[in-house]
């Protein structure tokens, strides 16, 4: 396992290290193809896990799940050798935009995999809509569960990606001490030491989810349906 820098910073850029290790996502985009945006025929182009950081603008179980829940889903509806195609999914979020972290996992399922809400974009002569192909539903498949539906347009595929928060594998102790540290964190009261470890023990959890990916199978599960 790499160290990180003492002072926090990645030579890769301004987040943290292992942030750059994870595995990124790649899909076609016809659309920027079609609009010559790229300068070639082809545009494979590739998200990261820091694009999600970029995009909510932290770094938190609930971005990671969303990321997590794009690479396994897409890897399901597009078999070994099928290049995965943005635009082409539609996805389901059962639970209201403002509902919990529902809202902010959607922001970053978008991103990757350019299914958009109303505000999406309507399209060109009738190809490349992104709009409505994201949408919130109030039906609760699993009520213990945070619950995504990923659908291949055209293909009939389907997977629902259920994620589990609390079913996590960290330390009780350690998520007891980040919840008494973040009041006075966010509050801007907390020293200097008690800023960094909290902020430890928070990046310690993503690592584990992201990185290690620690018995995702308990807390992020997958199925084809």
């Amino acid at each position: 396992m790499n160290a990180e820098p003492a002072n926090g910073e990645s030579s890769n850029g301004p987040f943290r290290e292992f942030m750059y290790q994870a595995r990124p996502i790649r899909l076609r985009e016809p659309l920027a193809e079609t609009l010559g945006a790229v300068t070639g025929e082809s545009a494979l182009l590739e998200y990261s896990y820091v694009d999600a950081v970029k995009l909510a603008g932290h770094s938190c179980p609930t971005v990671t799940a969303a990321y997590l829940s794009c690479q396994e889903a897409i890897g399901r509806l597009y078999p070994a050798g099928e290049t995965p195609v943005r635009g082409d999914i539609s996805v389901t979020v059962y639970g209201g935009p403002d509902e919990g972290s529902y809202g902010v996992m959607a922001q970053v399922i978008s991103l990757i995999t350019g299914a958009a809400p109303a505000t999406g974009f309507k399209g060109l002569g009738g190809s490349f809509t992104r709009k409505d192909l994201l949408r919130f539903s109030a039906e609760k498949p699993d009520p213990g569960a945070v619950s995504v539906l990923f659908r291949r347009n055209g293909a009939g595929r389907e997977v629902l990606v259920r994620f589990f928060p609390w079913a996590i594998p960290f330390p009780e102790e350690k998520g007891r001490r980040a919840g008494e540290l973040m009041p006075a964190v966010v509050a801007g009261t907390a020293s200097k030491e008690e800023r960094r470890e909290f902020q430890d023990i928070w990046m310690e959890k993503i690592r584990l989810m992201l990185i290690e990916r620690k018995e995702i199978e308990s807390w992020l599960k997958v199925e084809a349906r």
